[in-house]
């Protein structure tokens, strides 16, 4: 044919009515679909008119279910085709068309007819679901620009966009990792691998530099506040017992170094979250720890022990009463040691004043400032009642009864064990041999037996004089016959010496006119 553009005309076409440019082929091979002017091997034009699309790739079998439609790109004979796939099934009684992008005949991304894309699966259960297996990455998004965002995430406003960025100092350098959110840094990884928390660089402290975590900040913006690390439960606690968060120790290992817990301590409620703090750790030849330190919900602190009975061996502190007890199951409970010179190893205060101290010198321990004293209780008035107690001034000569204290409990009726604590009267003898010692005080310290006494027995204390009764230092005293003391006779240490005067300074004058002077008790 001697034209340069060859056309198929109508009679050549399965629609007799198409125009004659549907199908064109020029002199150089190239084939046009719609167009008489192709400048490609194969080009399809959007004819004026068209309805249906440009291309339509059919499978006649369409009605069964399972069936696909390709468009597949391979060199002739090649089995392993890159190819554009329909796929239709049927699913609950309705049907599905999926569409799915192949390489080596297989599906590597599908677009579900629900609008859910899969890579890696042809069953994405999300909007885009991202499947890989093996030591492969499942995303990989990479800028030639070393501090650019690599993945953005929010609404098309800069004030709402949250994104993650890789920064680096350049080319061939470790690059750090920040997230941001509403163009605010929210926490990076750092080109040491740390994960810093409100802030960009890691603090300076040498201590920090092998940390894997760094949470900065102050509380609300406060300058003296700190930073906040919150464990929190997911589920609300219920019980005691039940713990809100812990922080295990392990190496790679099947077992843990040691736990620190915080656990419900009581009953919890709405705006009632009591709470104890536990530390344990793991004995030698144990893979799991055991509890060694609590702190309450009270604030009461025990070591080795759970709770403040004192016969319960381990030591428990009070410190809203500042109380402490050590239980020990045998030996000495406490140790004080001194250990470069003499000196006090213990100080006694009443009101922030030094009232006493046990001392140590050379192998010598001493006592200073201090007597023995012990429990005694009156004849014939109620144990339990504080109203009915008799006056009694301090420095009062008190003399010994046969009868025993009594500690018998008013709940249960049990009764402490006493064999050695009498109980005492004002001395009524003249010369009494039977002095027990001096009224000290009233013991308030218990709120059960409340008319127990303190009675001096031996050692610095202060003893009443009558009025008008002269005495020198060095005197030795015994029972007036009426609470007060009187100079002996004679400088003889007899059964009936009480003291011995150390000082005329009076201390305190009674309303008798009786008064009180130092002394050192020899009453027993």
């Amino acid at each position: 044919m001697s034209q340069t553009k060859t056309q198929l005309v109508e009679g050549l076409n399965i629609n007799t009515s198409a125009p004659a440019d549907a199908l064109a082929i020029d002199n150089s091979g190239r084939v046009g679909l719609g167009t008489s002017t192709a400048n490609k091997l194969l080009q399809v034009g959007d004819r004026t008119g068209a309805t249906n699309g440009c291309i339509e790739i059919a499978n006649g079998n369409g009605s069964d279910p399972n069936d696909y439609t390709f468009l597949q790109f391979a060199q002739s004979g090649n089995t392993d085709a890159i190819s554009l796939s329909t796929y239709r099934y049927v699913s609950g009684g309705s049907w599905y068309n999926d569409l799915r992008f192949n390489t080596d005949g297989t599906a590597k991304m599908t677009l579900t007819s629900g609008g859910n894309v899969g890579i890696g699966t042809t069953s994405p259960s999300a909007k885009l679901t991202i499947t890989e297996s093996g030591n492969v990455s499942a995303i990989d998004i990479r800028s030639a620009d070393s501090n650019a965002s690599l993945l953005s995430l929010g609404v098309n406003t800069s004030a709402s966009v949250s994104y993650i960025q890789s920064n680096s100092t350049g080319s061939g350098t470790l690059r750090s990792l920040a997230f941001y959110g509403a163009s605010t840094e929210w926490g990076r990884f750092d080109t040491s691998g740390r994960l810093l928390v409100g802030t960009s660089t890691a603090p300076t402290a040498t201590t920090v530099t092998d940390s894997r975590l760094v949470v900065e900040g102050n509380v609300g913006g406060n300058p003296t506040g700190g930073a906040i690390l919150t464990l929190a439960r997911g589920s609300a606690i219920t019980s005691t017992g039940q713990f809100a968060g812990e922080i295990l120790f392990a190496d790679t290992g099947a077992g843990y170094f040691g736990r620190i817990a915080a656990e419900c301590d009581g009953t919890p409620g709405t705006g009632d979250y009591p709470g104890r703090l536990v530390f344990s750790t793991t004995a030698d030849g144990e893979s799991s720890p055991t509890e060694r330190m609590r702190i309450g919900n009270n604030g009461h602190i025990y070591f080795g022990k759970t709770t403040l009975a004192t016969a319960t061996t381990g030591i428990a502190f009070q410190p809203d009463i500042g109380y402490g007890s050590f239980t020990r199951g045998s030996g000495a409970a406490l140790a004080v040691n001194r250990q470069t010179n003499d000196g006090d190893l213990m100080a006694f205060l009443q009101a922030d004043a030094v009232e006493g101290t046990i001392s140590v010198s050379g192998t010598t321990v001493s006592y200073n400032g201090a007597h023995l004293s012990r429990w005694s209780q009156l004849t014939g008035i109620d144990p339990y009642d504080k109203t009915v107690r008799p006056e009694i001034l301090r420095g009062t000569v008190m003399s010994n009864l046969d009868e025993m204290c009594d500690w018998t409990c008013p709940e249960s009726g049990d009764c402490q064990d006493n064999e050695q604590l009498n109980k005492t009267e004002i001395s009524s003898v003249d010369g009494d041999p039977n002095v027990a010692g001096v009224f000290q005080a009233w013991d308030d310290d218990d709120d059960t037996w409340v008319n127990d006494l303190y009675l001096a027995m031996t050692g610095d204390f202060v003893i009443r004089i009558a009025a008008g009764i002269t005495v020198q230092r060095g005197d030795l005293l015994c029972s007036a016959g009426d609470g007060t003391a009187k100079p002996q006779d004679d400088d003889i240490i007899r059964s009936k010496t009480i003291a011995k005067v150390t000082s005329t300074h009076v201390s305190e004058t009674y309303d008798d006119g009786s008064y009180c002077v130092p002394c050192v008790l020899m009453a027993c």
